[in-house]
Order: C-alpha cells, then structure tokens, then sequence
C-alpha cells in the first residue's frame, strides 16, 4: 500500500472512532438529563456546562501536566546528543512545513520520545537520554519525524480534548451513580412510570459510558500512531529508519522501572510502560511488530 493510502485510510478510521465519541458524550449528556431529571433537555443547562468546563480545564493545563508527569527538561546544547537532537528538531520541522518546537529531554535509559503543546506554534518534542544514545541517526530522524507528524496532524489537540471528554464521561457517571446510591437521582423519572424501559436503559448506558468511552479513546490513540507512522515515512522519504527504530525499542532490555507517569503513556510513541507483543482493545498502542510490518509495507 502507497504512504498516501496509508494516510488517508487512517485519517477515515479516526474520524469515524471521533464520531462514535462525540455521539456517546451527547447519550450520556441526556441520559443524564432524563436520569436526575426526568427531562433530557435540562441536561443541556447543567450537564452539557459542567462537561465543558471540565474539557477546558483540561486543555488549558495539559502542556505543564504533561512536562511535569514525565519529567522533562529542556535539551542541554552543550551535551553533544542533546545538540544534535535539536539540529534534527529542526530539520524535520523546516521539512514539514512547521515552526519549530521547543526541544525537551527525558532522563531514562529507554528508548521514547513524545510530543505535546495544544498547536504548532507551542508544540514540544521530548525524548529519553536512552534513544539519543542507542539510535542511529537514521532512526532518531525516523522517530522524530513521528512525532513532528502527531504535530502536523493536531493529534496532540485530539488527544487533550478527548481524554477531557473521556474524564467528563466519567464525572457525569460518577455524579449519577452515586445519587442513585443515596437516593438523590430519578426524581424525575418517577414522575412517569410509563418510561421504565428508558429509564432502564439509561442507567446501563451511564454504567457502561466510562468503558466505552475509554475503549474509544484509546482505539483512537492507536490509529493516530498508524497514521503518525505514515506521514512520518512520507516525512523523511524512509520508511526503513522508522521501522529500524521501532526494533531498536521492542528489542532493548535497558534495567529499571521507565521514568515519569503512566499518565502520559499514550503520548509516547512506544508505551514504555507495558509489553506491546500483547495485542488487547486496552492497549495504549498498536503492537509493534504490525507497526513495523505497515512500515515496511509501503
């Protein structure tokens, strides 16, 4: 399959998985309405802004969230690696058509790296002491090239605002559940008998929304990372490099327990924080073995 196919079949699937997640957002808006309510329009005045604000709130600190919980620092251009990781930087940013990120540096002897910033002009590109060390240049421009793509594609915005909206999901069902528990919820309801079946269905739909909605995230986590891969192919015009340094992370056995916080997990390009060999709907990532294959595909 040609890097474009690649592209635009990746594209597709995330905007159909983003789909999914805005329409269960909004059934759990209104169930919410028709649970505390009886009336799923009232929702849209107290649930709908609370949801909002908690996505806002989100975004507006997920750049100092994530710098703290991984870390990082910024790159020393005394350090030799850390000089030519910034010549690199910007290098692919000029290829890509983009400003140039802040570099950041993750002391941690695996090899990652992850970008962040709400847009181009802020974004950040980080990676571990232990790529700088271990990755030919090949594969470092390769793996920073991924990253400059998560920027270039707004990944970075799609991920705040649906890990915001995956919290907000989670909140609304917290709110819910537990004003049932105390008998607070379903005043509403009660005043229509006739609507137990809605009701019912409600309550499962409120119980089940965080699962789907962690599932959806994180499925949209991995077609990013498919598509990362190939626009970063498309990027350097090599394919191999990328693939070669995917090797390099499945294959390395650096000793110690990855720095920094499970938080930020899916930002990195490899999780560095569980096996990826295991292909499961709650991996953060796609196994890298097929990654690998896709690469070398194109």
């Amino acid at each position: 399959m040609l890097v474009e196919d690649h592209i635009k079949h990746n594209k597709r699937l995330t905007f159909l998985i983003c789909g999914f997640m805005a329409l269960l957002f909004l059934s759990v808006i209104f169930a919410f309405g028709y649970i505390y309510f009886g009336n799923i329009y009232i929702s849209l005045f107290f649930g709908l802004p609370v949801a909002i604000i908690y996505i806002g709130i989100t975004y507006s600190f997920s750049v100092q969230t994530v710098l703290s919980a991984a870390k990082a620092r910024p790159a020393n251009s005394r350090i030799r690696e850390e000089k030519l990781l910034m010549y690199k930087v910007e290098e692919m940013a000029i290829a890509a058509g983009l400003p140039i990120p802040k570099v950041y540096v993750q002391d941690s002897n695996n090899i990652n790296a992850f970008a962040t910033g709400k847009k181009p002009e802020e974004a950040i590109i980080c990676a571990t002491t232990g790529a700088l060390q271990k990755l030919k240049t090949d594969e470092l421009e390769g793996v920073i090239a991924h990253e400059m793509s998560h920027i270039k594609n707004h990944d970075i915005l799609i991920a705040t605002v649906t890990i915001g909206v995956v919290g907000a999901i989670a909140l609304i069902s917290e709110i819910v559940f537990y004003s049932m528990f105390w008998g607070g919820a379903g005043r509403g309801g009660r005043k229509n008998e006739g609507n137990a079946i809605i009701m019912i269905l409600a309550i499962i739909l409120i119980i089940l929304a965080p699962i789907f909605s962690r599932l959806t995230y994180l499925a949209i986590s991995r077609k990013r990372e498919y598509l990362a891969d190939s626009n970063g192919a498309y990027l350097t015009r090599n394919p191999e490099g990328l693939a070669k340094a995917l090797e390099s992370i499945k294959n390395d056995t650096s000793s110690g327990k990855p720095k920094g916080s499970k938080t930020v997990a899916p930002l990195y390009i490899a999780n560095p924080f569980k096996s990826q060999s295991i292909n499961s709907i709650w991996a953060t990532h796609p196994p890298l073995d097929e990654r690998i294959r896709r690469l070398r595909s194109m």
